[in-house]
């Protein structure tokens, strides 16, 4: 009996003793690493044979990897810094348009309209070969719009007016090889007629202003009698539709035209309701 207690007891101790030392140790042999020469890792077992080494140099790659990433991510912009910079735009846009939207509203309108513009250009009713040749207007400093009536029979439908710009048209033609003298006419049917237009100066040697003037001639006779009311209507509209192409300054300057030899009476119809208008500035005197 004592013999195998004895027995037991050094056999316990020589288990100790090993296990002792191989935990003390990071390394274990193995007999079959021994006759290699060789080390194991206790954690990756028998089958596993990475030297301790080599897992610390790849734990320093990958560190030194991992620091590569993140000096090239600095030169990359960060999602929160993109969202401030777009939203920046964003609001800069927004202001802009603000902006442009409450210079326009401050953009002086003679009246509402409520009359619609309408335009029969030039081509539509001068079919000939013979083309507008004209100086240029300055429409930077148009500042004034000069109306007088045309001191003939007035005209109710497209048919009659655009019959009578032709007439007035081949009639300035032959008598001065020149074109007809208005920037554009008003007839009876509420319709403005494109003569010299917007870009071109009128053809009146005793008007003033060439460059600074827009001449319209209300078609009609108008001494006697006022202009239909769609004539007044259009007039509104063409002054409108002037400023809204900014062909003419919204403090423009409204004038009438007066025959010199008779200042009472030339068109005193038409004047007497143009007077209570705004911007109206008085009359300029022409030639008979």
């Amino acid at each position: 009996m004592s013999k195998a207690v004895t027995f037991v007891v050094c056999y316990a101790r020589t288990v100790a003793a090993s296990s002792s030392s191989r935990l003390n140790s990071p390394v274990a042999w193995n007999r079959k690493s021994v006759q290699e020469g060789g080390y194991y890792d206790l954690e990756a077992g028998e089958t596993e044979r990475t030297p301790l080494l080599y897992v610390r140099d790849n734990a320093r790659e990958a560190l030194r990897y991992r620091a590569k990433l993140r000096a090239d991510d600095s030169n990359r912009v960060h999602p929160v810094a993109l969202g401030l910079m777009v939203a920046l735009l964003v609001f800069l846009l927004i202001g802009v348009v603000i902006g442009v939207y409450l210079l326009l509203l401050t953009v002086q309108r003679p009246w509402p309209v409520s009359h619609p513009f309408y335009l029969v250009e030039r081509p539509a009713w001068w079919q000939y070969s013979v083309a507008l040749e004209a100086a240029t207007l300055d429409k930077q400093a148009v500042a004034d719009v000069i109306v007088l009536h045309t001191d003939s029979d007035s005209c109710l439908d497209q048919a009659g007016c655009v019959r009578y710009l032709q007439n007035t048209e081949r009639s300035c033609w032959s008598a001065r090889r020149d074109h007809i003298p208005y920037n554009f006419l008003i007839g009876g049917d509420g319709v403005t007629y494109e003569a010299r237009g917007w870009k071109s100066q009128h053809g009146f040697d005793d008007l003033p202003g060439r460059n600074t003037t827009l001449v319209v001639g209300m078609i009609g006779n108008f001494t006697d009698r006022q202009p239909a009311e769609v004539q007044y209507a259009e007039l509104k509209a063409f002054l409108t539709e002037s400023i809204r192409r900014f062909s003419l300054a919204p403090q423009y300057r409204l004038h009438g035209a007066i025959n010199a030899t008779q200042p009472t009476k030339d068109g005193a119809a038409l004047y007497n309701q143009l007077q209570r208008w705004p911007h109206w500035k008085g009359f300029v005197s022409r030639q008979p």
